[in-house]
């Protein structure tokens, strides 16, 4: 039972456990011993505390329950706050204040963390005071699921039982991300280089056939990466980019041969549409790289129009997109679309929006047929060992901002960034925290991008003579419900000091 899991073994302090929830404790130190804060009567007796951002409950174990999966406690704190012949002063008081905590996260939406509090409970009838034996801090949020405003009836529930343990969701159940179908050049290179082949069955006045190659001939370069990131040209996105700003696709991709036949080539799964300032960025590492001058070469050796390579009379930008090389679904070369009206009203390049039965349609035509075009590249997978490597702009701005936030918490000199491959690090006299940044829109997917290096660095045996004391993934964006059930389903399973921080943009 997961109620078992919950009963506490050991007895931190009330304070340490409410500053990791993440509320101020500074007032603490505001008393005749201000060297020992987690002494201050006026808190650490207290069963409630709460931010704008959480509210920080103490709960008995005890009185909690579990149905069928579902862990709860029912409490009515206003009525404890009423009763003068059971309760004295102060416990009267620390209800009044739990309830109006529990009123808070209720009516505002405010996350609760939960203190579980284990021990003997206070005995009525001989008023012998409750006395604590355990203690911990909840890793998985909880939640108001029902409150009364007139008779204070509360209900909280275990956010992370909400969802099924037993299920195995499929990476597209899950997905909020919008799917897409477009057409791009055809290409008899696997979209490595250009063929020539481009505008051979185009109308005349296409850029393709004006100028004997697309922009999009390079798509499947595998060995252009920046960071991870595979950043390319999509026509389709070309004209309505700012559209998709901000958002994570799965594009399905197809080309129409010479022959006629509607072709289907790849799906990318959590592309992403770049903005001017991102395109201009990575297109600057490209020209320090030789990339732009090799693409040069490659359009001149096909016959094609040299100067027309980032003409902004077609197109914007040189690139206008960027995946990861692992979360593209390459499909075998006989996978067609069907020849009929529906393929053939989608003959143009642009997006063109799929609904559930487009998709199911497309997918019982490559169902059980995807497969990779041809080996993967081989590439390391771990920044320890290479040499030089390029950062995405986002990369460079989140360290940044993320080492600036951390200096005021922290102070200056305990924060420093790159040391042994980690993206920050903080270090003091009693804790040492590494944060690894990714810039993906997705927290799931920041979270599989994060977890290998992070968890490498922290415990590979060459990785140094202490080991950290948290280990924080920061990412653009927060983490929805699934992705903090998953991320407490880690914490809580293999009992990793991991946590998530978001560090945006502006």
């Amino acid at each position: 039972m997961m109620l078992a899991k919950l009963k506490p073994h050991k007895k931190p302090n009330v304070y340490d456990l409410v500053k990791e929830a993440g509320i101020d404790v500074s007032n603490w130190s505001d008393y005749q011993r201000p060297e020992s804060p987690a002494s201050n009567p006026r808190y650490c007796y207290e069963w409630a505390f709460w931010s704008e951002e959480v509210v920080v409950l103490c709960l008995w174990h005890r009185e909690m329950r579990e149905e069928n999966g579902v862990i709860f406690l029912a409490a009515n704190y206003r009525t404890m706050e009423l009763d003068h012949r059971h309760w004295g002063a102060n416990q009267r008081r620390r209800a009044l204040v739990m309830d109006q905590a529990i009123h808070q996260s209720w009516k505002r939406g405010v996350p609760i963390r939960v203190i579980v509090v284990e021990g003997p409970q206070r005995d009525e009838e001989s008023k012998k005071s409750s006395s604590v034996t355990g203690r911990l801090l909840d890793v998985v949020p909880w939640s108001v699921t029902s409150y009364d405003d007139l008779s204070g009836n509360a209900r909280l529930g275990r956010a992370f039982q909400q969802f099924d343990q037993t299920v195995d969701f499929p990476r597209k159940a899950l997905s909020t991300r919008i799917r897409k179908l477009t057409r791009i050049a055809y290409n008899t290179e696997r979209w490595k280089k250009p063929t020539g082949m481009a505008g051979s069955n185009e109308a005349p006045d296409t850029y393709n056939s004006q100028n004997g190659f697309g922009h999009e001939e390079w798509l499947f370069r595998a060995d252009w990466l920046v960071d991870g990131w595979r950043y390319a040209f999509l026509q389709g996105v070309n004209k309505h980019r700012e559209t998709y700003l901000g958002q994570s696709l799965d594009v399905t991709l197809f080309t129409v041969q010479p022959d006629g036949r509607y072709r289907l080539v790849a799906t990318i799964n959590e592309l992403e549409v770049l903005n001017p300032e991102q395109s201009q960025a990575v297109e600057a590492i490209f020209r320090e790289k030789g990339w732009i001058d090799e693409m040069r070469k490659e359009v001149a050796e096909v016959n094609g129009k040299e100067g027309a390579l980032g003409d902004p009379g077609w197109a914007e930008d040189l690139l206008n997109i960027r995946f990861r090389w692992e979360n593209v679904d390459f499909y075998p070369a006989d996978t067609f679309l069907p020849d009929d009206k529906w393929t053939r009203d989608r003959h143009r390049y642009q997006l063109y929006q799929l609904r559930q039965p487009e998709v199911e349609n497309i997918e019982r035509f490559t169902s059980g047929r995807r497969a990779r075009a041809d080996a993967p590249e081989a590439r390391p997978l771990f920044r320890r060992g290479v040499g030089s490597l390029e950062y995405t702009p986002e990369h460079h701005k989140m360290q940044a901002k993320l080492m600036a936030e951390l200096r005021g918490q922290y102070g200056h000199e305990r924060v420093s960034c790159e040391g042994g491959c980690i993206d920050v690090t903080v270090e003091t006299e009693n804790e040492l925290i590494y944060f690894e940044i990714k810039t993906d829109q997705l927290p799931r997917s920041v979270i599989r991008q994060a977890l290998g290096q992070i968890l490498e660095y922290a415990y590979y045996p060459s990785s140094g003579d202490r080991q950290p004391d948290h280990l924080v993934i920061v990412g653009r964006h927060a983490l929805d419900a699934h992705d903090r059930a998953y991320l407490a389903t880690l914490v809580e399973m293999f009992r990793l000091p991991l946590s998530y921080r978001v560090c945006q943009l502006d």
